[in-house]
């Protein structure tokens, strides 16, 4: 599994069962219609410091030849930031507070990640490692704030490298004089 497989997953896996959107942060666009959640990458990929497991797989080349395909698996992790975004409004006939509502979709955001979508994930081959204590990431934008409250989440995922080494099929060596 790639990174990018592992994130495109996770934030579609999150936006479905919230109902909102989930959007790369610091983005050049238009902000979307609230309430919504931005994400961020802070580690995109954390090695265990482990050499990997190595199996090798002798296969034939098209001249006959044969080569060795060297493959390691290692479970990695990545680590990702979530901030839920509201603000106080009026929607259509109900007044939302939005530090309320901010505090809401964290909540079911984490209670999707350790309970309801651990499953789900885990089986697409995600599994959720650890998911840290809400922060407080509320922000002033001239004279009212967005209400933000924000987690981080690291997850583990296999990844696969292969390499190919051809094999020597008869050496010449010179002999010695004596």
């Amino acid at each position: 599994m790639t990174f990018l497989e592992v994130r495109n997953t996770l934030v579609s896996s999150l936006a479905v069962a919230l109902g909102i959107p989930v959007l790369l942060s610091d983005q050049v666009q238009p902000e979307a219609e609230l309430p919504f959640i931005v994400y961020s990458v802070t580690a995109p990929y954390a090695s265990t410091g482990e050499l990997g497991d190595h199996t090798q797989t002798v296969i034939e080349n098209e001249d006959g030849t044969e080569a060795l395909i060297d493959n390691r698996r290692e479970q990695p992790s990545a680590t990702f930031s979530f901030t839920a975004c509201s603000e106080n409004r009026w929607d259509g006939e109900e007044y939302v507070y939005g530090d309320d509502e901010a505090q809401s979709i964290t909540e079911k955001a984490i209670g999707y990640l350790l309970q309801g979508g651990y499953n789900d994930l885990s089986n697409k081959g995600i599994v959720v490692a650890e998911v840290t204590n809400v922060g407080n990431r509320t922000t002033l934008i001239i004279d009212e704030a967005a209400r933000r409250y924000g987690f981080d989440v690291r997850v583990r995922y296999t990844k696969d490298d292969q390499r190919r080494d051809d094999i020597l099929q008869s050496v010449v060596t010179k002999e010695e004089k004596e």
